[in-house]
């Protein structure tokens, strides 16, 4: 008797360490998520990211390779409103893991899903849906991480995930969320202070993906290369463009790195405007894997194109 109770207890106790020492597999959509959820998870967690940073958000390739991923995943982190549509929803929709399934409105539902969008002070919410307006978002424009400020909502949305998958580690997620929280506010007063030499100075862009850049740098962006999101330009718009530009005194020209250099080069030939590339996910450029690295290299890129480098 005295046996079987010395086993129960053993077995009890072995229960407890393996759960314990249970990991969660996350798959992150985006560079900078991972490195997120990395620095929240810690020790808890197990990170694979869907792209690979240097590519059009828009145009990420469905890969056979990132089934098995999502398969396996106890969570998928992603940045929601829509703009992960042309990949995550196909992807979730082959992986067929009950935890998380395709959704058509924020294109994952189940409880595996950390929607790193909710809280978000979302801008350009449209009024009206038409394709005749280009590739518009039905639940505003979705390029929030390049605010540095909504940093700490991605962060405050994984930790709650991670505390509602894996309560028993709770506290620990609460502790680094603390501690990366603490680290990108004190990043964000120096960036603030770097950026005061923006605020006012006109830009154009290449697509509609600057409006958090802009909220957070006071840019004033007055146009982009394309016609309309997602539209290609045409020459009767860049040369409308360029007049503009010419007519506001515009000063830089933002060219998101998946975009060839060739159009922007020679829309600042003709207006006297400098160029700067930024990133739009993680990993862009190199030595940008992480939220902070990147969005510290894009508003290093800004203030070098204006002569103000910090």
């Amino acid at each position: 008797m005295r046996s079987n109770i010395i086993l129960a207890l053993s077995l009890s106790i072995v229960g407890a360490s393996a759960a314990s020492a249970l990991t969660l597999n996350v798959v992150a959509t985006l560079p900078e998520l991972a490195d997120i959820a990395s620095r929240i998870g810690g020790e808890h967690v197990k990170i694979d990211t869907l792209a690979r940073g240097t590519e059009d958000i828009h145009q990420v390739v469905m890969r056979p390779s990132l089934v098995p991923k999502l398969n396996k995943a106890d969570a998928v982190v992603y940045l929601g409103l829509t703009v992960e549509h042309t990949f995550l929803p196909g992807l979730l929709n082959v992986a067929a893991n009950p935890e998380m399934r395709e959704d058509a409105v924020k294109q994952c539902a189940g409880p595996g899903c950390i929607d790193c969008s909710e809280g978000v002070k979302v801008l350009e919410k449209p009024s009206t849906l038409s394709r005749s307006e280009g590739e518009i978002h039905p639940s505003g424009n979705p390029h929030y991480n390049l605010d540095p400020e909504e940093g700490l909502t991605i962060a405050r949305n994984i930790a709650a995930g991670f505390s509602r998958l894996d309560s028993d580690h709770a506290a620990d997620y609460r502790k680094n969320l603390k501690v990366y929280l603490a680290e990108l506010e004190a990043k964000i007063v120096l960036w603030r202070k770097w950026a005061a030499p923006l605020k006012g100075v006109k830009a154009v862009s290449y697509h509609q993906d600057v409006p958090y850049l802009a909220r957070f740098t006071g840019l004033e962006f007055v146009g982009t290369l394309e016609v309309k999101p997602g539209v290609a330009p045409t020459p009767s718009h860049l040369e409308k463009l360029v007049e503009r530009m010419k007519q506001d005194k515009v000063a830089l020209i933002v060219r998101e790195k998946q975009f060839a250099p060739k159009l922007p080069g020679w829309m600042a030939e003709k207006t006297g405007a400098k160029v700067a590339v930024i990133g739009t996910m993680g990993k862009a450029f190199p030595g940008t894997d992480t939220f902070i690295k990147m969005s510290e290299h894009n508003l290093q890129a800004l203030l070098g194109a204006v002569g103000k480098a910090p």
